[in-house]
This record gives structure tokens, sequence and C-alpha cells, in this order.
């Protein structure tokens, strides 16, 4: 099992832009939005907690699939890739030469060490490492804090959903259930950006109502932004809650698959999401 902070995802259906200099000539100096900066990921502490359900691999490479289906009006296709591609590739993906409008932007952190998508490296995770002994509500705390530090560091836009990634479990311990919720009470309570947590189907039911607890003891109302992943009748033409919840705002459904667009390959999880921006305020 682990956890990331998702913070950000790129809409690509346009030129394409990002927005910071520190790192790589890829961020534009003039830190336009237009283009990729609405979305993010991070891993966090909790691996190894339980046994990670990774189903309907695909290994193969697919170039230019055909036919692509048509996304719905409530279809946003979208990916994910841990490490960052490289602005070539990245160029050469944008809409309409792929069918993805957005991308996961990642964020280091204990169980994602690496930083090739931020461009803040002076904030970047130390020395605590990836262990189920993380996974406490003091734990949560810090790394909500560690979540909307690194968030604002790279200047993404007060609102934007930031997810917490809690892989398979084949039961919730109870350290987890107070680490998430900690995470996402300190999220709401820091104000600047919104809880959302990616979560395998199996799961979903129980972490939504922890979720929920979470939110009705800050006195909030409303509730996290949920990434469901399950492989079962997925296509990038369907709404997120075909995934069987309707709380689903975006459906991950085929992990791991290398595909080429406009002569660039990239392995990736392929998702859909209910909005063009899974993160956006």
């Amino acid at each position: 099992m682990e956890s990331f902070w998702a913070a950000a995802v790129f809409e690509i259906d346009r030129s394409w832009h990002t927005a910071t200099t520190t790192k790589c000539e890829r961020m534009n100096q003039s830190r336009d939005r237009r283009g990729w900066r609405q979305g993010v990921m991070l891993r966090g502490c909790a691996m190894a907690l339980a046994a990670l359900s990774i189903s309907a691999c695909t290994e193969h490479g697919i170039t230019n699939p055909n036919p692509i289906p048509t996304p719905g009006g409530n279809s946003h296709p979208g990916f994910d890739t841990s490490i960052y591609p490289g602005d070539a590739t990245m160029s050469a993906w944008v809409k309409p030469a792929s069918p993805y409008k957005w991308v996961g932007y990642y964020l280091q952190a204990p169980c994602h060490r690496d930083p090739s998508w931020m461009t803040q490296a002076e904030l970047l995770s130390g020395a605590v490492t990836c262990s189920r002994t993380l996974v406490t509500t003091e734990q949560g705390t810090t790394d909500g804090i560690d979540a909307v530090t690194k968030t604002a560091a790279e200047r993404f836009p007060a609102g934007t959903v930031i997810y917490l990634d809690i892989e398979h479990m084949d039961s919730i311990p109870a350290s987890m259930d107070a680490y998430y919720r900690a995470w996402v009470q300190q999220v709401l309570a820091d104000g600047r950006f919104r809880p959302g947590i990616y979560v395998h189907k199996a799961n979903a039911a129980a972490i939504y109502e922890g979720v929920r607890r979470a939110y009705a003891d800050m006195n909030a109302t409303g509730t996290a932004v949920f990434w469901v992943t399950s492989s079962s009748g997925f296509s990038i033409d369907k709404s997120p809650d075909q995934v069987g919840f309707a709380f689903a705002s975006v459906w991950q459904g085929i992990l791991e698959v290398t595909q080429t667009w406009n002569g660039a390959s990239i392995n990736i999880d392929v998702d859909v999401a209910a909005m063009s921006s899974p993160s956006s305020p």
C-alpha cells in the first residue's frame, strides 16, 4: 500500500504551457496557467501497509489505437505517469494528437521520491522514509501540512484539489483510518486547497464514509473529491460514476500501459474525469 498527494492536473488540450522556472526550461516564465497546471499528485508515507492490488496490468505497447472512443460531455480522458516524460514528449501528446485532456502532476514525498515534475527543489522531502509506521494521526497532520506547502510553492491556484493516494487494502486498519482523516482535516483547516482521495473500488465506500465523518468533525460541508480505480468495464468514453459510485469524479481503469501518440511513447495509467481538469478550483 502506498499513499501519494496529487495536486494538479494539467490541461493538455491546448498549447503546451506550464508555470515555473527554477528547474527546467519547460516552465514558462510568464507563469501562464492556461495550459497544464490544473491538478497535482504527490506520493506520501503509507507504503507496504497491505498487499497492493494491480489488476488488469497491460504491458503491451499501443500505437495510435483505432478506433478511439469518443468521450461524452461528462467524460474527459487523462493520464498519469510518475516520472516527467520530458518536454518534447509532452508537447507531442497535446490534444488532438492524443485523446487526453489532462495529466497528473506529482509532488515528491516519502513514497514517491522522484522530483521530476516539481520545480521547487529546495522544498523536497528529506529524511522521512516510506513506512507503515508512519500511518498515524500525527503523521496524517504532518503530511497534510507538507502537501499544502508543496502545492502552494508550486504556485497552484487557491482551491486546487490535492489527492491523497490510498492503494488497495484487504482490510482498512484503524491506523490508516486515523491517518487519512487527519490528512483531510489538515487540508481543510489550512483552507488554501481542497482534499481529494485516490482509492481502489474495493475500499471506496468505507473511505468515503470515513472522509464524510472527517468533514462532519470539522463542521465542514460537502466531502472530498474522489478518484476511484477499477479496471472492470472501463473506457475513456464513460463517465466516472459508471465505476459504481455516484461520488466518483475520476475513474482510473488501465494501469501501466505504454502508448505512442505522434511518435512519442509514455508508460501511463489511463483515467477519465467528470471535468476537464480534476483539480481545478
